[in-house]
């Protein structure tokens, strides 16, 4: 069994190493559908146990519902979008780049705009929570968070916190 994962101590991290792992070897960015696969498994079982572990440490109002199959399903349909850059803060997606062609598909995917950071976003949606406009630019948000940058081009850079 590969042991993909083997670093990943908390959800933000999962998500980090998943997204790097997913640039690097889904099929339609050149990689193979088996090395994938198992990609997918083991992320899925480890996103379990982060899961609960993250709700047992966190109250009501910080506790997650999301599924490793959404937040995969989602970075999907970002991949296969030419000319986006894809951004990872804590557990937000912001996406910018060549978006106005993608308009429509983010939107469907449940993306939002964001006209004060000129970007769309993508947090998954927890019941009973509404969406707070915080008034962070995004370095603020990238300095508390942590960022992981993704292109079509594969390139990644951390900045700010560690996630």
């Amino acid at each position: 069994m590969t042991n993909f994962f083997a670093n990943c101590r908390t959800l933000d991290e999962l998500k980090a190493e998943y997204r790097r792992l997913a640039m690097k070897h889904h099929p339609d960015r050149g990689g193979d559908a088996e090395t994938m696969k198992a990609i997918n498994a083991e992320h899925d079982r480890i996103f379990e146990i982060l899961k609960k572990q993250h709700n047992a440490t966190h109250d009501e109002h910080h506790q997650t519902t999301e599924t490793a199959e959404e937040f995969r399903g989602i970075l999907t349909r970002l991949l296969k979008l030419d000319g986006l850059k894809v951004e990872l803060c804590g557990s937000w997606l912001w996406i910018s780049g060549d978006t106005w062609k993608h308009k429509a598909e983010l939107k469907t995917a449940g993306c939002r705009w964001s006209s004060s950071k000129k970007c769309w976003y993508w947090r998954h949606e927890e019941d009973g929570r509404g969406w707070y406009r915080g008034k962070s630019s995004m370095e603020q948000i990238r300095f508390k968070y942590g960022s992981q940058i993704f292109t079509a081009a594969g390139e990644e850079s951390i900045i700010g916190a560690t996630a």
